[in-house]
């Protein structure tokens, strides 16, 4: 339990100082700040409009929802083409073992 508790602090004790060496190169830096003023914005907008949250929430479920249809509809053609090779196959495997020995009478 102490090694965990220890390994947890060494690892936040590394984000931190990661973090903070990070922020001395200026253009990182500088980043990180337009983005954190980009995000306080778009809090701000949407404390104030909460209906506009819900809406883009809704719209990315459904985008969510098309894209997994379009995933579950592609798994299913992959299914049934898997089910098609394995009972095609073993055909094709005797096929060509009747056409190798058919060549193979042939040469001798």
């Amino acid at each position: 339990m102490k090694q965990t508790r220890f390994m947890a602090k060494a690892i936040l004790i590394g984000a931190a100082a990661g973090g903070a060496l990070s922020l001395l190169h200026k253009p990182t830096r500088e980043a990180c700040f337009r983005n954190m003023d980009a995000c306080r914005q778009r809090a701000a907008f949407y404390r104030k409009n909460p209906e506009a949250l819900k809406q883009e929430a809704s719209a990315k479920m459904d985008q969510v929802k098309n894209i997994a249809n379009t995933v579950s509809d592609d798994l299913s053609f992959l299914n049934s083409q898997i089910s098609k090779l394995k009972q095609t196959t073993p055909q094709v495997i005797e096929l060509l073992k009747e056409t190798k020995e058919h060549f193979s009478k042939n040469d001798h």
